[in-house]
């Protein structure tokens, strides 16, 4: 079930959350941890009925594990703990990785039969990771075991169970016992409410409208068809702006409908393209992810303790494996690549220029640093956007085909069913096609770098798990009151949205 979907907003949500407060009303912490508990799993099977079992199995099987290894003397815990790990990134490459390796044997061997293709389940990952991090804190001793059903609701609550963020176990626990408390439920609803309206707007409106520019350019590429420089370049810009808005959409939405039930979710969104370097954007960019790949993948490499060419060759390994993480292609495989070097290349710049130079400090040297490393950015998310690596060529290869401000005419034709151009004619506007796309860009860049992030908008009512050094200000600086005012503003944007909700779409974070 998508958020953005007419039965997720007007059938489940209002069902779930009423029965929530009802059951709250009565004071009954059970009860509420089993309702949530149902209608997570409901939600969950909406997409494939079939994958709930995976899931409930998955469930059953670490938190078994989790209480043998909390009761395990030191020399057997270790073994448990391989079990685990074994048993969670065993499932999880076997059915994330299965296909693309057959793929290439078959090709790299030249073997001639046919398989059948397996469906990837839905948020498999995010959950894999999840409890992941609940063996190796029990093994650490930085979580405790709970029951049973406190474990289902931390693997399955639905407002983090498909795209994140990846949540630690001692993050959520400790709020479970708040769920009978009453006595914020109006701030609660209120708050509540204008972060997903607020992340449904820049899904739904934004995210997509872009999806309309980008998609008809890699479609393009991938048929080998012919396009312009500026079609290139739009269609690389326009992926960045789709993904970005939709991505933070999603986050909001999540924030916001955990915010309902009274329970604080980790921010996994600050903003990133005002970051001022690679390192810096992956602390912005998904953070809990990038938080996960530094706890159990980076730090159990050696990290930092080791020899300066082990530390880069750390970095690297991690950043291949948020590549892969990604998905199944060679297109991940080099993005993985592409990043592990970039941030490898970023740390030596600046152990041995910008650091005894002393640029760091300096405005003019942020505000180059910011632009070029939202430009890198963007570069590579054209192999992360391709279907193939021929495609991405493809793309790259448009880039230097300049033909005037111009787009090429396949691009201009699928262009022209786009929505944003088609408002722009009825109201008049005689400007080109090419001059209302580069608007829509240049005002997406002013909102990524001058407004506050939905993070900062409510940063002083406490609704979130609070990690403000990921964050940058924003330039212009103001907050969200509960004030006629704001209901207005929120109420348009949800009323935009809802125009919108007749072409549905998936948040492009579900395919990972």
């Amino acid at each position: 079930m998508l958020f953005n979907s007419i039965e997720f907003l007007f059938f489940f949500l209002p069902l779930v959350l009423a029965v929530f407060l009802l059951l709250q009303r009565f004071g009954n912490l059970k009860a509420i941890i089993i309702w949530l508990i149902a209608s997570s799993l409901f939600f969950y099977a909406w997409w494939n009925t079939a994958y709930v079992l995976l899931l409930m199995a998955s469930m059953v099987v670490n938190y078994c594990l989790g209480s043998l290894l909390a009761r395990s003397r030191e020399d057997s815990g270790g073994l448990i703990l391989a079990v685990g790990l074994l048993f969670n990134l065993g499932l999880l490459g076997y059915l994330k990785y299965a296909n693309f390796f057959m793929d290439n044997m078959r090709l790299a061997m030249d073997w001639d039969f046919n398989f059948e293709y397996i469906i990837l389940p839905l948020a498999i990952s995010f959950y894999t990771f999840q409890q992941i991090t609940y063996l190796v804190d029990l093994r650490k001793g930085l979580a405790a075991p709970h029951g049973f059903i406190e474990y289902c609701l931390f693997v399955s609550f639905f407002p983090q169970l498909i795209a994140g963020p990846i949540v630690h176990h001692s993050e959520m626990i400790s709020q479970y016992d708040r769920l009978t408390d009453a006595s914020q439920r109006t701030r609660n609803l209120t708050i509540g409410f204008s972060i997903i309206a607020i992340g449904l707007f820049k899904k739904v409106v934004i995210a997509d409208g872009f999806g309309l520019f980008a998609t008809p350019v890699f479609d393009i590429a991938y048929a080998g068809g012919n396009l312009h420089a500026l079609d290139a370049v739009v269609g690389m810009f326009s992926y960045a702006f789709q993904l970005y808005f939709d991505f933070s959409g999603y986050c909001d939405m999540a924030i916001g409908l955990g915010c309902l039930f009274g329970i604080k979710l980790p921010v996994n969104f600050f903003s990133p393209y005002r970051a001022q370097n690679i390192s810096d954007f992956w602390r912005m960019w998904h953070a809990t992810l990038s938080r996960f790949l530094r706890d159990y993948v980076y730090a159990p490499l050696g990290g930092f303790m080791c020899s300066p060419r082990r530390q880069r060759l750390n970095l690297f390994a991690t950043m291949f494996v948020g590549g892969i993480w990604h998905g199944a292609g060679w297109t991940f495989i080099v993005y993985g690549m592409l990043h592990g070097t970039f941030v490898v290349t970023h740390q030596l710049w600046r152990i041995h220029v910008s650091g005894p130079a002393r640029l760091l400090n300096r405005r003019e040297y942020k505000i180059a640093a910011q632009v070029f490393t939202f430009l890198v950015v963007c570069l590579s998310l054209v192999v992360f956007r391709a279907e193939t690596i021929t495609a991405a060529v493809n793309v790259y290869s448009a880039m230097l085909n300049w033909n005037g401000f111009a787009f090429a005419p396949d691009y201009l034709e699928r262009l022209n069913a786009s929505r944003t151009l088609t408002i722009s004619s009825l109201v008049g506007a005689q400007i080109s096609r090419e001059v209302v796309v580069m608007i829509c860009l240049l005002l997406a860049l002013a909102v990524c770098w001058i407004l506050p992030s939905t993070y900062q908008l409510f940063r002083q009512y406490d609704v979130c798990i609070d990690k403000p050094l990921a964050g940058r200000e924003s330039v212009l600086v103001f907050r969200w009151k509960p004030t006629h005012a704001w209901a207005v503003f929120t109420a348009i944007l949800l009323f935009l949205s809802l125009l919108n909700l007749t072409q549905k779409s998936e948040f492009l974070y579900f395919q990972f």
